[in-house]
């Protein structure tokens, strides 16, 4: 299949590069790249101010296309001028300048990007060019010399990389230039407009007087086109210093639109930044609240537990006194009495005093690790109470519990978990056995846990 023929076109082409950017990104990356993209908006928003296109960035470079060669000297100038003011803003080692190199040429076009010998010559250029300065080519120059009020200086005939030809450059003298009313900064507004229509009225006026006083008809016609000469001129005038206010207008106008931005974006992340932390701490507090809400249930049901074992404790005493003093009241017969004489007898109140240990035996259990708990006791009257570790604190117990008469012991009570995962929660506890001589045996539950427990005498 044949390619159809290459699409070309005839541009201004303004290349610029950044100076030393690689020395000053290893001394400081992030204050570098802010410099960087602060410089780079102020470029991109002239270019766009005089209708250039951006065909290519590479970070610290910028290519652009102009229809213009006029378009593109103004547009390198003024980026010049705007860069070398934010410069002297700055220390001496944190400015960084540019370097912009600007040809006429003949392109190709591929997409919306621009290839050839046009491009390479202005990138060539701009690679020879002194920081702050401005090179262009001797096709540029020849279209814009007269029309721009600039100086220029010949370097001559250039051998340029990879450009198989001399190329003729001039360096743009900026500073050396003659200062007009049309070069100096005007006011906003049409001031400089109205300034310049009285003098051109003035300029008329003079020479109409001037003519009523000739006589000569070929003066008069000579004065004529000098009036409109100057008129002509006096309104270009006018005409170029209102397109400039309305320039730096826009330029103050895009500036204090990003200052602004800035500041509300500022603003915007220091409320977000504030709202998240008044978030966390009011979740913080929350979550603490339910802590203490939860602790406190916690310790308010295992005090419950403890109260209503020492309620049913106290009742089977009661009930045990009660059956005691009521077979005391009885009448025994002879019979009876001598079996119960003969019959060893099966508690003393005295029996259980003493110091006791019981060794809780629990076996592993889901992610717990089998242990074994010692706690020591004293026995005082009729109830056996083990307390381990300290009351209402996590991994601690309490049991309480009376023996019958027979020997059997049921221990009730309850704990809080020492556990990671059920860290602090309050359980119940359960234990059943019996006294055979001076050991006891039982089974039951810490919690979720089946367990053995042992008591014996010290």
């Amino acid at each position: 299949m044949a390619l159809g023929p290459v699409k070309r076109k005839l541009v201004a082409i303004l290349a610029a590069d950044a100076v030393s950017y690689s020395r000053m990104m290893a001394a400081d990356e992030e204050g570098t790249m802010k410099i960087l993209s602060a410089h780079r908006a102020v470029i991109d928003g002239i270019i766009q101010f005089h209708e250039g296109r951006i065909i290519n960035t590479a970070g610290d470079s910028v290519l652009a296309e102009f229809a213009s060669p006029t378009e593109a000297v103004r547009c390198a100038v003024e980026v010049q001028d705007a860069l070398k003011t934010r410069n002297d803003s700055l220390p001496e080692d944190r400015r960084l300048q540019f370097r912009i190199g600007v040809n006429l040429g003949d392109v190709m076009v591929k997409g919306d990007d621009l290839l050839g010998d046009g491009v390479n010559v202005a990138a060539r250029l701009e690679g020879i060019a002194e920081p702050g300065n401005i090179y262009v080519s001797s096709s540029v120059y020849d279209q814009i010399a007269g029309k721009l009020d600039l100086g220029f200086v010949d370097l001559g005939d250039q051998a340029l990389k990879n450009i198989d030809r001399p190329i003729r450059a001039y360096r743009v003298e900026r500073e050396g230039r003659r200062v007009t009313a049309a070069a100096r900064k005007p006011r906003r507004g049409f001031g400089p407009w109205i300034a310049a229509t009285l003098g051109a009225i003035a300029v008329a006026a003079g020479i109409a007087w001037y003519l009523g006083q000739m006589s000569s008809a070929r003066q008069e016609e000579e004065a004529k086109a000098k009036v409109a000469a100057e008129v002509a001129k006096t309104r270009a005038e006018a005409e170029e210093a209102k397109r400039r206010a309305a320039a730096e207008a826009e330029l103050a106008k895009a500036r204090a639109e990003t200052q602004e931005a800035k500041r509300r974006a500022e603003s915007e992340a220091a409320s977000a930044s504030q709202a998240r932390r008044s978030l966390e701490e009011q979740r913080a507090a929350e979550a603490r609240s339910r802590a203490q809400a939860e602790l406190a249930q916690a310790r308010a049901d295992a005090e419950a537990t403890r109260r209503k074992a020492e309620a049913e404790l106290a009742a089977a005493a009661e009930s045990r006194r009660a059956a005691a003093a009521a077979a005391k009241a009885a009448p025994v017969a002879p019979a009876a009495k001598a079996v119960a004489s003969a019959a060893p007898a099966t508690a003393s109140a005295g029996r259980y005093r003493g110091a006791w240990v019981a060794v809780f035996a629990c076996p592993a259990f889901r992610t717990w690790a089998a242990t074994n708990i010692k706690v020591p006791l004293a026995v005082s009257g009729e109830a056996f109470e083990l307390q381990h570790r300290e009351r209402d604190q996590p991994g601690s117990f309490n049991l309480r519990g009376v023996p019958n008469p027979d020997g059997r012991l049921q221990l009730l009570g309850g704990g809080f978990s020492p556990f990671k995962d059920t860290y602090g929660k309050p359980y119940t506890a359960a234990f059943d056995g019996r006294f055979s001589g001076e050991r006891y045996e039982g089974n039951g539950k810490l919690g979720a846990r089946d367990c053995t427990v042992t008591i014996a005498r010290r």
